[in-house]
């Protein structure tokens, strides 16, 4: 027989076969990748800015009651966006629901150096002055050779909290060119992936001036979900990238090929924000 709720039966065998080898386990919910039946039941609950912060504390707060059901007690929780209001916003609602539960900061996708940094430190200065937060990440796009720069940032905010060194006082300017782009974790299948990244922020910086959100993701978990909000999005596949403007897919190109294509794409929907018509 079917059982009815097939999620809580794969937390169920995920817990036993933890508790068995006597390891800890993460929830983690990240905004883009929401399930579909929460984002849509909460459509629409939150204020602008702030969409999808509902379904991804509800999608939380379902499975710490799916673990603590079933007697396991050994977790944390972490919810992230590539967004530090909304990374701010949903943990800040969970410790008020949860205070019991660790909580694992991050925000997720946050993409190139400096901007990677400048969004993690928003949302850490904002939450660990409160006192919200256990273990932190930070999630930067990086050389798999340079990734101890992710540590050592980390541990730079980590030393400026404390000695009361605060830079996130102004609020966030979001508007103009925003690139997201995924922390080039073991999940790529090609490093390629993170030089992509990088010559997408070299050749739309003519449209910094423009409110275009462009997504650079390196693997097939994230990249297809994850690139859904975004005006234009990549995802890397081993030899291809996958191209999508909003959550239509324009097709699988060659790494060497795809950014013509992405310029393409991006002077359109550059004249249709301004309210142009592109002729052929």
């Amino acid at each position: 027989m079917r059982s009815r709720n097939p999620a809580r039966d794969k937390v169920a065998f995920i817990a036993e076969t933890a508790a068995r080898h006597d390891i800890a386990l993460r929830i983690g919910v990240n905004c883009g990748s929401v399930d579909p039946a929460l984002a849509e039941k909460f459509d629409g609950a939150d204020e602008p800015k702030l969409e999808g912060v509902t379904a991804m504390v509800e999608s939380a707060l379902e499975h710490c009651r799916y673990l603590d059901d079933l007697g396991f007690t050994r977790y944390v929780v972490s919810m992230k966006d590539s967004d530090p209001r909304k990374v701010i916003e949903g943990n800040t609602r969970f410790a008020a629901a949860r205070p019991d539960v660790p909580l694992h900061l991050g925000v997720t996708e946050a993409g190139i150096l400096p901007d990677g940094v400048i969004k993690t430190r928003i949302a850490f200065e904002q939450l660990l002055s409160r006192g919200i937060g256990d273990t932190i990440r930070v999630s930067l796009t990086l050389p798999f050779a340079e990734k101890w720069r992710e540590v050592e940032a980390g541990k730079q905010i980590i030393a400026d909290i404390e000695a009361g060194r605060f830079r996130s006082v102004p609020v966030f300017q979001d508007h103009g060119l925003n690139i997201i782009s995924c922390p080039s974790c073991s999940r790529v299948e090609n490093e390629a992936f993170i030089d992509l990244a990088l010559k997408v922020k070299e050749i739309s910086a003519y449209a910094k001036e423009y409110d275009v959100t462009i997504a650079v993701m390196g693997c097939r978990v994230n990249g297809p979900g994850e690139t859904d909000d975004a005006d234009l999005g990549l995802w890397c596949a081993p030899n291809f990238v996958n191209l999508k403007r909003g959550e239509e897919e324009l097709g699988a190109f060659p790494y060497d090929t795809v950014l013509d294509r992405l310029r393409v794409e991006l002077d359109d929907v550059i004249a249709t924000k301004k309210g142009g018509a592109v002729t052929a």
